[in-house]
């Protein structure tokens, strides 16, 4: 990932690290995936990959549409797609301290958006683009 894409991706992340008014939502998996999708994140809830010591269970996620190639030229398709991982936190307290933990990784792209936290690896800059996107606009929704 070029420099300035890591540095529109920190703006982005800054932006919805606080998604919510003055009182976090909470999401269960479905919600979060049908929430972001109606604002055109375009995934789809997969299998429960694992669930943790702490009884947070892990979904796989995967994009429902292609991404335009880095190229510009023809599209990537869905199983040419990073692997995605979706947790669902009791709280946004819970769900800061696992995006806390996902940063630092250098081959994960980590959202969070109230309890839920999206782990990416090799993310296509189209469903980046997507993501922070739809993340931003569910950030500004009143509940």
């Amino acid at each position: 990932m070029s420099a300035r894409a890591l540095a529109a991706c920190a703006l982005g992340l800054g932006l919805l690290a606080g998604c919510g008014g003055s009182e976090e939502r909470r999401f269960t998996p479905q919600s979060f995936v049908e929430e972001i999708n109606a604002q055109g994140a375009a995934v789809a809830l997969g299998n429960l990959l694992a669930r943790n010591e702490q009884g947070v269970e892990i979904h796989a996620v995967t994009f429902t549409q292609a991404a335009t190639a880095a190229t510009g030229e023809g599209r990537v398709g869905p199983e040419e797609h990073g692997s995605g991982t979706l947790l669902v936190l009791e709280d946004a307290a819970a769900a800061e301290e696992e995006y806390d933990r996902c940063q630092p990784a250098p081959s994960l792209t980590c959202f969070r958006a109230a309890n839920a936290v999206l782990r990416f690896e090799d993310l296509e800059p189209a469903d980046q683009a997507r993501l922070v996107s739809a993340l931003e606009a569910i950030a500004t929704v009143e509940d």
